[in-house]
C-alpha cells in the first residue's frame, strides 16, 4: 500500500480546531467538484495528444470526476489512499495502451493541484492563511503521489507493450527463415508489420563472436531510411536489409557500418522469399574470412577463396598439386613466377603487368611461356586461369 510522505493528520502543535476547519474546507470543496471537473477537462481538451477526436469528452468527464474526487478524499485522511492509487495505477496503463505520449499524459495530471489548490483558496478566509499553509504540502504531496503512480503504471505498461511487440515482431522475422518464409502471407505479414516493399531484394550479412556483436549494434540503430534487422540462430547472428540495385547478383555497396566488418554477406535475388537460401551462403562466406580481411567476404570478391574452400574439403588440394608441379623451380625463379602470374591474374594484361612490376613486356611473355612449360596451365585460357585462382586463393 502506498502511504503519503508526510501525515495528514494535525501535528501537535496544530489545535484540533484546525483540523475540523481542515475537514470542512475538504467538504466544501468536494462540492465544487462538478466545477474543478469542467475547468480539468477544457484545459485537457487543449493539450496536443488530447485535443481532436483521440478521446470522448465522456470518458475524460469521467476520470477527471473519479480522480480528483479520490484525491479530495485522500487529502481528509490517508484511509483513501490505496483507493487513489489503485485507480492511478488503472489510468496510467490505459493512456499507455490508448498511446498518449508520455509528455501529454503529465502534463493533464499536473493540472490537478492547481485546479484544486485555486479553488481552495476561493472557499478559504483570511483566518484560514495559517491553515492553508501548513497544508500546501500536504495537498502537494497527495497530488505528487498520486501523479507518481500514473507515470509509474504508464512507463511499465508501456516497456511491457514494446517487449510484446518485439517479440511478435521476431516471431514475424523468425518465420521467414523457417520453412513458413515460402509462403506469401508470411512475407506481406513482415512487410506490413516493418513498413516495407514486400517484394525488394535483400543482402544478408552473418556472423560469429565478435562479428555477431557488432553485427548487433549495427541492428539496434536501424532508421526509416535505412532499416535493417536482426535474425539470431544457434550458431549464427544474421543483419538483413533491403537493398534497391543488384547488378548481376552482386551488391555494389554496403550500409555503413556492415562494410567495415570482416563478415559473409549474400544477397538474395528471390528477396525475402530467398533470404534462408542466403543465409546460408553469408553463413559459409563467414567462414572463410581471415585475421587480415577489414570487409565482408562476398561471393562477388571471394568465390574463389570459396571455391578452394569446398574442394579441399573434397579432398581436391589444387594448391599442393601446384606447388608440386613448381617445385623444380629454384627460389628465385619461383618467385619471379609466382610474382608475375600474381599480378597477371589480377588485370590479364601483358603491358599493365609489365609496367606494374618494372619489367620489358617480353620479359613478362617468357615468364608466362616459363609457367606453362612447368606447370602445363596457359593463362591464355581462362579455365585454366581459374585452376590457378583457386589454388592460390
Amino acid at each position: 500500500m502506498h502511504i503519503p510522505s508526510v501525515p495528514l493528520r494535525p501535528s501537535l502543535d496544530e489545535p484540533e480546531t484546525s483540523e475540523g476547519r481542515w475537514v470542512l474546507l475538504v467538504t466544501e470543496l468536494k462540492g465544487r467538484l462538478p466545477a474543478m471537473q469542467k475547468l480539468f477537462v477544457e484545459r485537457v481538451q487543449a493539450i496536443a495528444g488530447y485535443s481532436g477526436d483521440s478521446f470522448a469528452v465522456e470518458e475524460l468527464e469521467n476520470s477527471a470526476v473519479v480522480s480528483i474526487g479520490l484525491i479530495l478524499n485522500s487529502m481528509a485522511g490517508e484511509e483513501h489512499y490505496p483507493r487513489m492509487v489503485e485507480f492511478a495505477t488503472g489510468l496510467g496503463a490505459r493512456r499507455a495502451r490508448q498511446g498518449v505520449a508520455a509528455e501529454a499524459l503529465m502534463s493533464a495530471v499536473r493540472l490537478d493541484f492547481p485546479i484544486i489548490w485555486s479553488t481552495l483558496l476561493r472557499l478559504s478566509t483570511p483566518a484560514d492563511a495559517s491553515l492553508m499553509a501548513s497544508r500546501a504540502e500536504d495537498v502537494w504531496r497527495v497530488v505528487d503521489d498520486y501523479a507518481s503512480a500514473i507515470h509509474s503504471s504508464y512507463l511499465s505498461t508501456r516497456v511491457a507493450m514494446a517487449q510484446q511487440e518485439a517479440g511478435v515482431k521476431q516471431e514475424f522475422i523468425s518465420a521467414l527463415f523457417s520453412a513458413q518464409g515460402r509462403h506469401v502471407e508470411t512475407r506481406e505479414r513482415f512487410a506490413r508489420a516493418f513498413d516495407v516493399n514486400v517484394d525488394a531484394q535483400y543482402a544478408i550479412a552473418a556472423g560469429k563472436g565478435q562479428r555477431a556483436e557488432e553485427l548487433r549494434k549495427l541492428a539496434a540503430f536501424p532508421t526509416p531510411s535505412n532499416p535493417i534487422f536482426l535474425h539470431e540462430s544457434a550458431d549464427y547472428t544474421y543483419v538483413f536489409w533491403p537493398i534497391t540495385e543488384l547488378k548481376f547478383g552482386t551488391l555494389d555497396a554496403l550500409p555503413t557500418g556492415v562494410a567495415t566488418i570482416p563478415c559473409g554477406v549474400a544477397v538474395s535475388a528471390d528477396g525475402l522469399m530467398g533470404l534462408a537460401s542466403a543465409a546460408r551462403v553469408a553463413a559459409a562466406l563467414s567462414e572463410l574470412t581471415k585475421p587480415t580481411d577489414h570487409a565482408p567476404v562476398t561471393v562477388d570478391k571471394h568465390w574463389a577463396r570459396l571455391a578452394r574452400t569446398r574442394l579441399d574439403e573434397t579432398g581436391v588440394d589444387l594448391r599442393a598439386l601446384l606447388e608440386l608441379q613448381l617445385g623444380s623451380c629454384r627460389v628465385e625463379e619461383l618467385e619471379r613466377l609466382r610474382e608475375t602470374v600474381t599480378c597477371f591474374l589480377l588485370n590479364g594484361n601483358v603491358a599493365v603487368t609489365a609496367e606494374t612490376l618494372f619489367c620489358h613486356r617480353n620479359t613478362i611473355l617468357n615468364r608466362l611461356r616459363r609457367f606453362k612449360e612447368v606447370t602445363g596451365i596457359d593463362l591464355t585460357v581462362p579455365t585454366e586461369i581459374a585452376r590457378v585462382v583457386i589454388a592460390w586463393a
